[in-house]
């Protein structure tokens, strides 16, 4: 159970709670907490708790009852879809046995809305020997929204119309909510007529009316800004920092080139620079390469020391824990610091002393690791590499796709560049020999001009500069994790779970579908054989992204703990601590062990309890800051799209709903959904196994991996969802 403070050793372990729910079904939360002996000063946080697992789909609070686990009972935890109908679609969340969508009809949504987690009861299994195809009730279970158990982010747009007792805001595109009603308290600057985003207000139990809350009056609709102010509100994100935190931000004195650091070890005479995207502004790592006398390579990595000017409990750092993470959203960066910090103290600029911290790491010649070491340094970074200046070093046939001219100074930096790529292919050939998974998806990449308005769609992969750094930052994130460990510190690791074996099993089907095999648990190993085998196959993307969807989210967690795709147990996040809060917490943790502070029983177990309350928040954070960035970048590409409507398109189905199927263009990476409404020459059934959609009277089938052409049809900014109507079908899923 995810807690905080000292009432974390009092609290039991969502298995046993689990256990105990099985026995003795129907259980209150006073109950529960009189009999783990929970305190009162731990009794809303072992509520907290419980309700997470409610929201996780472990158990469900069931009106009346208490306490259940779902497998006894009518009652499902999911997130709610809503169509363009006013057609609701709850996708379950941690159930063993329920593997399809439960439809909702419009006048059983409750105050549930799209993107809700919500309660359902389940009325209707579904009935697939009748009814039309189109009909969901007919073809999966239904029930009706009986809680909405935690709203979603998205905003609701609509027109506010004042009333005597406050204000209601009427949806707008075909909203399944008639009418929410805005307290007075809730309307903020909004005057009759206005059109504005709409919050919806935790529901109350049994509640059937939405009440919400007016978060931003809508002006200049459409235009970069506009969105920005809608993202940064959908995701409260802080507009500015307060005088106190800029205040603190200023203190440092201004770094002065050629300044005694009698405590750090001297390196601005070694040839170490940076490498990153053009648009960069904040350098927080640089590198160096030399060989040593006895034919080793010895690798640095210097990540800028955040923590020399935010220490524990200071104002920066309380502010940096809130923020928990940078978030970058198409042309703009809301950072984690004041930019005093970010852009200036803490970045790596050429030519200036900088203080880092610095991991060395010593190789062999098959790229063994044989030491490693961790000191605090003062630098001067000689050169800023782009990626695009690196890749036409390493790879000068990329000059004609990059546009990047070969820089002047090639032969100076050509050698120790090239070093550091053989250095590079060793270390993933390693990974990958202990069974490391690398996915090779390219990314969607917007270009935006002065306005914010997209000029141009990019395809954005890992190429020979990336892939370096990447590597060095792997591992040097690896070493001080391992560091830390051996010396026995508390440690920040970054973990990442095994695929979930439900979805894996989906996944496995999938594959025997397109034709291919996979027996037995999901191995890293196993499966980067596979991808590699098909690298040059047609439906190589197809595969890698339902892996994809197998897998969790990667999160922070106090102690070492397995990272799947690493193939791993010593892994941390070190090498951002600008942008990162758990890597700043890695930094102090170290400035305990430089300052000899870490070597009492007492700190350690103080960093350990701060590890407990911190990470959690993390990782919510940054998975709220990573939906931010899609859902800029989306949003900015749904703008763009607007003009290209009815425009024909090639693609790849990628999957597929009982609701219809969802189209990758290859090109551009646009993906857009065929909903099977629009198959208009037959009625279409979902095949679970073949996954697919098929015809009932004709042989016409849609499968994952089918070539089709499509038309692009529609594009809805405000629920973010971009609409293709099939034009033909191009061929079936065939491998080369």
């Amino acid at each position: 159970m995810r807690v905080r403070g000292n009432v974390l050793r009092m609290l039991p372990k969502p298995a046993d709670v689990v256990s105990h729910i099985r026995r003795c079904p129907e259980t209150s939360t006073r109950d529960l907490a009189k009999f783990w002996k929970i305190e009162q000063d731990g009794f809303q946080e072992f509520a907290r708790a419980l309700f997470d697992l409610q929201r996780q789909g472990v158990l469900v609070r069931v009106p009346v009852l208490g306490w259940c686990l779902t497998e006894s009972v009518p009652y499902r935890v999911g997130t709610l879809r809503v169509n363009n109908r006013g057609q609701g679609f709850v996708r379950v969340r941690h159930s063993d046995d329920e593997k399809e969508d439960i439809f909702v009809r419009p006048q059983h949504l409750g105050s549930g809305s799209a993107g809700d987690v919500v309660m359902v009861k389940i009325s209707k299994p579904p009935r697939r020997e009748r009814g039309r195809a189109s009909d969901f009730g007919d073809r999966l279970r239904q029930g009706r929204v009986v809680d909405v158990v935690e709203r979603s982010r998205r905003l609701i747009k609509g027109r506010f119309v004042k009333t005597r007792l406050g204000g209601v805001v009427h949806p707008l595109d075909g909203h399944h909510l008639d009418e929410i009603g805005i307290p007075q308290a809730e309307i903020a600057d909004a005057k009759n007529g206005d059109c504005v985003m709409v919050r919806l207000l935790p529901a109350g139990r049994g509640d059937t009316t939405a009440r919400g809350q007016v978060a931003l009056r809508i002006v200049d609709e459409g235009s970069y800004q506009s969105d920005l102010d809608l993202l940064c509100v959908q995701y409260e994100f802080p507009a500015f920092f307060s005088k106190v935190v800029e205040a603190e931000a200023r203190k440092p004195p201004a770094m002065k080139n050629g300044q005694r650091w009698p405590d750090r070890e001297d390196l601005r005479e070694y040839r170490i620079f940076t490498i990153d995207p053009i648009g960069a502004k904040d350098f927080d790592d640089a590198v160096s390469l030399e060989e040593t006398d006895d034919g080793h390579v010895k690798l640095g990595v210097h990540i800028a020391d955040v923590s020399h000017f935010v220490q524990p409990n200071s104002v920066l750092h309380d502010e940096a824990r809130r923020r928990g993470t940078s978030v970058y959203l198409s042309g703009r960066v809301i950072p984690m610091l004041p930019e005093r910090l970010s852009n200036e103290l803490c970045s790596l600029r050429p030519g200036e002393d900088r203080l880092t911290k610095t991991v060395w790491m010593t190789f062999d010649a098959h790229g063994e690791l044989l030491s490693t070491d961790v000191s605090r340094s003062v630098i001067r970074s000689q050169r800023r590499f782009t990626y695009e200046e690196v890749l036409s070093i390493l790879e000068p046939d990329s000059v004609a796709k990059t546009g990047t001219e070969v820089p002047e100074d090639s032969r100076e930096w050509g050698d120790v560049l090239r070093r550091m790529a053989d250095l590079r292919d060793l270390l993933a050939a390693k990974r990958y020999d202990r069974g490391a998974l690398s996915l090779d998806i390219p990314k969607l990449s917007v270009t935006l001009n002065d306005r914010g308005d997209v000029t141009e769609l990019l395809r954005e992969e890992r190429d020979g500069a990336r892939s370096l750094i990447e590597e060095f930052m792997v591992a040097a994130n690896e070493a001080v994790a391992l560091f830390h460990v051996e010396k026995g510190f508390p440690l920040a690791a970054r973990v990442h779970p095994s695929p979930d074996l439900e979805r894996f099993a989906e996944f496995r089907n999938l594959l025997k579908a397109l034709g291919f095999r996979f027996h037995g648990e999901p191995d890293a190993r196993r499966l980067q054989r596979l991808i590699e085998k098909l690298a040059d196959d047609p439906l190589s993307s197809v595969v890698q992204l339902a892996l994809l969807r197998t897998m969790g989210h990667a999160e922070y967690a106090a102690g070492r703990d397995l990272h799947f795709a690493l193939a791993t147990t010593y892994y941390c996040h070190f090498t951002s601590p600008i942008r990162r809060f758990p890597d700043l917490l890695m930094h102090q943790i170290l400035d305990g062990y430089f300052d000899g502070s870490m070597k009492t029983g007492a700190r350690k177990q103080l960093w350990k309890e701060r590890l407990a309350q911190c990470l959690p928040e993390a990782s919510e954070l940054e998975r709220r800051a990573e939906e931010a960035e899609r859902e800029m970048t989306k949003l900015r590409l749904i703008r763009y799209l607007q003009s290209r409507i009815g425009e024909d398109m090639t693609g790849r189905v990628s999957f597929v709903h009982p609701f219809g199927f969802f189209v990758r263009v290859e090109e551009t990476l646009i993906e857009g959904l065929v909903h099977v409404s629009s198959l208009r020459d037959d009625y279409y059934d979902y095949d679970r196994e073949g996954c697919r959609l098929k015809a009932r009277r004709k042989k016409q089938s849609y499968a994952v991996g089918d070539l089709v052409r499509v038309v692009l049809s529609d594009v809805d900014p405000d629920r973010r969802e971009i609409s293709f109507r099939l034009v033909k079908k191009l061929g079936s899923r065939e491998r080369r």
